[in-house]
């Protein structure tokens, strides 16, 4: 049976528009949120797993060219994986909900054997993404090699469904991006989707509204039932980007 830790990578200022599909002046709101991302550890077994890896690089450079970022010293991910008594090199793997940068760039802080598992429609959306979502994949930067591609000897691409290992398998929810999944974790209190960004913060589940970032409004709608259908066989729904999840998973 695994259980779930959420990692604090830092605090990032977004719009309330870029989380919320609303118009009006509640978009022009601003609000911090965390980085999140979940160490997945069965201890019986002595295995660890983590689930996203946050942002990595110059936060002002970051900061200017995303949104604005605060991280204190034991925010970034090797500490964060050190308050959990974790070694990067003990992680079997890093499932990726998506490849946006602030959920798949971390992974250049691990080591470089590590495999990575991310859905196939994802890299290749994100190697040609539409021109508003280039700079989620920093595909516009120029003169730069984009970031997944620097760990691309590590990616393990999934068509879809896949039982991963005992006890967490993944699902597509495409709607924030191409490619986005969910991981569905077992524990001892009943399992766990931990959605990434189609859900960002629990108001995009409890009033069904999409975020902000937005690539598909039907597979946003799909997703949705997806998730749905979970909940009524007893899930809990994990948001990426909302302080809640350290309330429904204590560290």
């Amino acid at each position: 049976m695994w259980a779930i830790t959420p990692l604090c990578l830092g605090v990032t200022t977004v719009w309330r528009g870029g989380f919320i599909m609303k118009q009006g002046p509640e978009s022009s709101e601003r609000f911090d949120v965390p980085h999140t991302a979940f160490l997945l550890q069965d201890e019986a077994a002595g295995r660890k797993i983590l689930v996203d890896a946050g942002i990595s690089g110059d936060l002002e450079w970051s900061s200017r060219h995303h949104n604005p970022i605060k991280r204190e010293p034991d925010q970034y991910l090797i500490p964060a994986l050190a308050r959990c008594h974790t070694r990067p090199e003990e992680l079997e793997m890093v499932i990726l909900t998506h490849l946006h940068w602030d959920h798949a760039k971390g992974v250049l802080e691990l080591p470089a054997a590590i495999p990575v598992y991310v859905q196939r429609s994802e890299l290749f959306y994100a190697l040609d993404p539409c021109p508003p979502d280039a700079k989620h994949y920093e595909t516009n930067v120029k003169d730069e090699l984009p970031y997944f591609l620097k760990y691309y000897h590590q990616l393990r691409l999934l068509d879809g469904e896949k039982t991963i290992t005992e006890g967490i398998r993944v699902i597509p929810l495409p709607g924030h991006s191409p490619g986005s999944q969910g991981i569905v974790v077992e524990t001892k209190n009943g399992p766990y989707v931990i959605t990434g960004d189609l859900i960002n913060c629990m108001e995009n589940w409890t009033k069904r509204i999409p975020a902000g970032i937005c690539h598909s409004l039907n597979d946003y709608y799909q997703s949705f039932a997806k998730l749905e259908s979970l909940e009524k066989q007893g899930a809990k729904i994990l948001p990426g980007h909302d302080f809640a999840v350290f309330d429904m998973l204590p560290t």
